[in-house]
């Protein structure tokens, strides 16, 4: 009896999407402090017990969306430590651009950031979520990969990982988050080209 009991309480996978579709729906539509619960269960056509049976709450439900783009987001996860088989350049080159197009690309996710940024202040969980499970991974693995390069071991290797990641960040602030590329105008390519001259051409030891 005990099985058919927990087996009753796990979502089918069609079911968890169907709420996290109802979720992304009613978040984007109403912000976070405005989405309802009885609006994304009818959205995902379950019902409240389906839905709670999995997510405890509201907030559990924004989290499930960040862990979801922290899967896309997370830029080095396909990677064996060090990545040896490209130049650093060439490798950090390939992966700022596949953020960048991939923030271009994916316009649920941009619009789920433009949330997290817009409600930080009053629900500072939501943000620090996005930090912990997107931004840490991606510094920790830059700061290790800065620190222990053979090629590049740089002397200030958390320091480095936070410039090559900020600097993405802010770019995509700037221009998809304040719609601010026509007043502050930067070629993709330029920016990127021009950090790598930062971070690796003057910092390499041969």
């Amino acid at each position: 009896m005990s099985n058919v009991k927990s087996a009753d309480r796990e979502l089918s996978p069609e079911k968890t999407e169907a709420i996290l579709r109802g979720a992304m729906q009613e978040f984007l539509e109403h912000g976070y402090a405005g989405a309802r619960i009885d609006k994304i269960v009818a959205a995902a056509g379950v019902s409240k017990a389906t839905l709670y049976r999995h997510f405890a709450d509201k907030e559990a439900l924004f989290t499930a969306l960040i862990q979801r783009m922290a899967g896309k987001a997370n830029l080095f996860q396909e990677y064996d430590f060090p990545p040896l088989q490209e130049e650093p350049t060439v490798f950090l080159k390939r992966v700022a651009t596949e953020m960048l197009d991939n923030v271009t690309q994916n316009s649920y996710e941009l619009s789920l950031f433009r949330i997290i940024v817009g409600e930080s202040g009053r629900f500072p969980e939501l943000a620090q979520a996005f930090v912990q499970k997107i931004e840490k991974p991606n510094l920790d693995f830059l700061t290790q990969y800065f620190a222990t390069h053979p090629k590049l071991q740089l002397a200030y290797p958390e320091v480095a990982a936070r410039m090559f990641v900020g600097t993405l960040i802010h770019f995509v602030i700037i221009r998809d988050v304040f719609y601010g590329e026509a007043i502050v105008p930067m070629e993709r390519d330029r920016l990127v080209d021009g950090l790598l001259d930062l971070l690796i051409h003057k910092n390499e030891r041969h």
